[in-house]
């Protein structure tokens, strides 16, 4: 992400490291693609942000599975340029309700803590870095708008069925919804 950093402004990057971890948490339940696609993510980063218009649209003949597929097997579209777009309307979500959203607080609200570490020592983790260690506070509510804004963007920039956006929009989400942040 290193390349991303110097390539793009302060907030392009926040929506590129939220983008990942929503990414990172899909691979719950779309192993493969998530990791062909990890290797792409700064290329796709790249091509959303000179023109997020073009990275979302149909691809020219695209099958009947919907807009954004390529031909990778067992991959029915792309979700970087989708979650590049969730991550950015979250973003507006968050900022219009004035909760004071930070780059930092948006990318944790879909990090979850490296394997076989605790959810405390992730948080702390975090906060090494130079950022504050709160935690993600949002009610039940507002958890619930944006799991609500992540399916949409699914299902209308991926094409996804509301079945798969929603199943997919879970996995980012997480427990959110039960007023907890994601774990």
């Amino acid at each position: 992400m290193k390349a991303s950093r110097r390539a793009y402004d302060t907030e392009a990057v926040g929506v590129a490291e939220a983008a990942r971890a929503m990414l990172d948490r899909a691979a719950a339940v779309a192993p493969e693609q998530v990791a062909a696609e990890r290797r792409a993510f700064d290329m796709l980063c790249a091509a959303y942000f000179s023109d997020p218009k073009r990275a979302l649209a149909p691809a020219a003949g695209a099958r009947a599975g919907g807009p954004l597929e390529f031909g990778m097997p067992g991959t029915e579209e792309l979700l970087t340029p989708v979650f590049l777009a969730a991550a950015s309307a979250v973003g507006a979500y968050l900022g219009d309700r004035a909760v004071g959203a930070s780059r930092g607080l948006i990318r944790r609200m879909f990090a979850g803590p490296p394997a076989g570490t605790s959810a405390e020592e992730g948080t702390r983790r975090a906060g090494s870095a130079g950022e504050p260690t709160e935690s993600v506070r949002l009610d039940p509510e507002q958890w619930r708008e944006v799991r609500r804004i992540v399916t949409h963007t699914l299902m209308r920039h991926g094409g996804m069925p509301q079945d798969r956006a929603e199943l997919m929009a879970a996995a980012v989400v997480g427990d959110g919804l039960a007023g907890e942040p994601p774990q």
